[in-house]
């Protein structure tokens, strides 16, 4: 079996808000990647945290799996779902919003919040996209690609880039997985 490598694909608060109205999700949406997977009728499970964190186990130990992308699933299972805020300070915080799993990979939604002095806080989600095999990586790139096409808008722009680097700064102290430092969606 191939190397299946986990992804990480930052997506800002203008672009869910533009996603909410071409999805008709409503004004206040709490888990808007399970909300537009229901509207694309895909097949998925909703994952809470405990069950996130079992799925992301469960691929970690499955067999054909490489030592090292097995090691980065179990370091993400742990980085990641924390009973609290991930990574909580007075400067960044990160929380777990939801997750969906398919037969082929699963998506975790974190929401990324950057409080800012005297102006208000900026808000990204964070999809971490943990593929079950290399099929899958293809399916689920696909899949956030037609969500995109369907909003019709970028998903992050790069100012929004540069202004996400505080939390992308505090996940690469602890994380060493693809998308973290790059913007992966211009080249999906």
């Amino acid at each position: 079996m191939r190397d299946v490598e986990p992804f990480l694909l930052f997506v800002s608060k203008r672009f869910l808000d533009k996603a909410s109205k071409s999805f008709k999700l409503g004004l206040i949406v709490r888990r808007p990647l399970v909300e537009i997977m229901k509207r694309l009728d895909v097949d998925f499970k909703e994952l809470k945290r405990d069950e996130a964190k079992s799925a992301l186990e469960g691929i970690a130990e499955a067999k054909g799996l490489t030592i090292s992308a097995s090691q980065l699933v179990k370091s993400l299972a742990l980085a990641f779902l924390l009973p609290t805020g991930l990574f909580y300070s007075t400067l960044k915080k990160v929380y777990y919003r939801a997750g969906v799993e398919t037969e082929a990979f699963i998506i975790l939604e974190f929401l990324a919040e950057i409080p800012r002095a005297l102006r208000p806080s900026l808000f990204y989600d964070i999809w971490l996209v943990v593929p079950k095999t290399p099929e899958g990586a293809e399916d689920a790139k696909r899949l956030v690609k037609a969500v995109v096409e369907m909003v019709e808008a970028p998903p992050i722009t790069q100012e929004e880039w540069r202004e996400a680097e505080p939390i992308r700064e505090k996940l690469s102290g602890r994380l060493d997985v693809k998308g973290l430092t790059e913007n992966l969606w211009p080249s999906l």
